[in-house]
């Protein structure tokens, strides 16, 4: 796909996605997708056919890094889609991001791309949501001078 076919493909992805005000898409690469803030990062000298679409899932509770972490670790390995998806944590923000590459074909629709970054974004936040009430059960579980071991290690 070539840079302006992908610009083309943002352009109708903001009316499809009924995006008010589509600069944001256009010239960042960020829209929502429900309630999931995304970005889309395009960079056709690395792989013109490849776009990465990184959702913002939400922050880890401090007394919860250690047990979060081991969870998406164990998810990335489990659920990766063969490498394609991941959970990683951004260093500026402290959250969880899902990243997934995506192959951008040029026959790619704005309504197949939103379709897949909908069931990217729904399938995301519930493993997410997963992961978080897992651990905080886990932690609701453990007795008081536990947590300070676990946060001593993390």
């Amino acid at each position: 796909m070539t840079p302006e076919q992908y610009q083309y493909l943002l352009h109708e992805l903001a009316h499809v996605a009924g995006l008010p005000y589509p600069l944001a898409l256009m010239n960042h690469g960020r829209l929502k997708i429900g309630e999931v803030n995304a970005v889309l990062v395009y960079e056709p000298q690395y792989d013109p056919d490849l776009m990465q679409a990184r959702l913002m899932l939400g922050c880890v509770p401090q007394e919860l890094k250690a047990s979060v972490m081991e969870a998406l670790l164990e998810a990335n390995y489990f659920e990766g889609y063969g490498g394609e998806c991941v959970f990683s944590l951004s260093p500026q923000s402290g959250e969880i991001v899902l990243t997934m590459r995506m192959s951008l074909l040029p026959s790619l629709s704005a309504h197949e791309l939103w379709q897949a970054l909908s069931d990217i974004a729904r399938h995301g936040s519930q493993m997410w949501e997963t992961i978080m009430a897992e651990c905080e059960t886990l932690h609701a579980g453990m007795p008081a001078g536990f947590h300070d071991a676990l946060a001593q290690h993390a």
